[in-house]
């Protein structure tokens, strides 16, 4: 029991005051640790891979062989996700063609993509209505210049239309996004440019 007599400052605090600031202490330690925890666990979830293949849309990225193949790119798939993916020493796959199209297999563009990890978000009405406009874009008639660069390698988007039945994605090519690139690839439908310039706002193309 303190000593009533013993000056105010020297007399030790009541139990209950004692306890009450440990569990302030406490408290306030684990909200640091909690908000601390967010902060890693969002980072985390930022850079975990897909948990299942990912169902491209839209696809631009940029490939060198100058050195041996490498590339790098975003793709943003059904859901509205962008993933950010990049391989070196690995093949692409190619394009077969069929009836004046191209397509991919389901699970060539899976292994393209494979490592990718999440860089962003596109909402699904704005997803949607772009989407729209990729029937249109394959209609354009696409060419290709030459720059004048060397052993720049290429950069460019594409859209992918899934066909269930063949399980084969069919290849859109947009055309050549601002990346340098050896030669400069052209879509002359004005939807296809019109995707390229709103892939650029979502920091999908170049």
């Amino acid at each position: 029991m303190a000593d009533r007599n013993m000056p105010a400052k020297l007399r030790p605090l009541p139990r209950w005051t004692a306890l009450l600031g440990l569990a302030l202490a406490f408290d306030a330690a684990a909200a640091v640790h909690a908000l601390a925890g967010a902060s890693v666990d969002g980072k985390a979830a930022e850079a975990t891979p897909p948990a299942a293949p990912i169902d491209p849309v839209f696809d631009c990225y940029a490939a060198n062989s100058a050195w041996g193949l490498s590339y790098s790119g975003k793709v943003v798939d059904r859901s509205g996700r962008i993933w950010t993916y990049r391989a070196r020493g690995k093949t692409l796959p190619a394009a077969a063609g069929d009836n004046g199209r191209s397509h991919f297999k389901a699970s060539e563009l899976a292994a393209k993509f494979a490592g990718a990890t999440a860089a962003g978000r596109v909402d699904a009405k704005i997803l949607a209505e772009h989407s729209a406009l990729i029937d249109k874009a394959a209609a354009g008639k696409v060419t290709s210049v030459e720059t004048g660069v060397r052993d720049a390698g290429t950069s460019t988007c594409h859209a992918y239309v899934f066909d269930a039945k063949t399980k084969r994605y069919r290849d859109v090519d947009l055309g050549s996004d601002g990346g340098v690139t050896d030669r400069r690839l052209l879509n002359d439908a004005p939807e296809a440019k019109a995707l390229i310039d709103w892939l650029r706002t979502v920091d999908v193309a170049r």
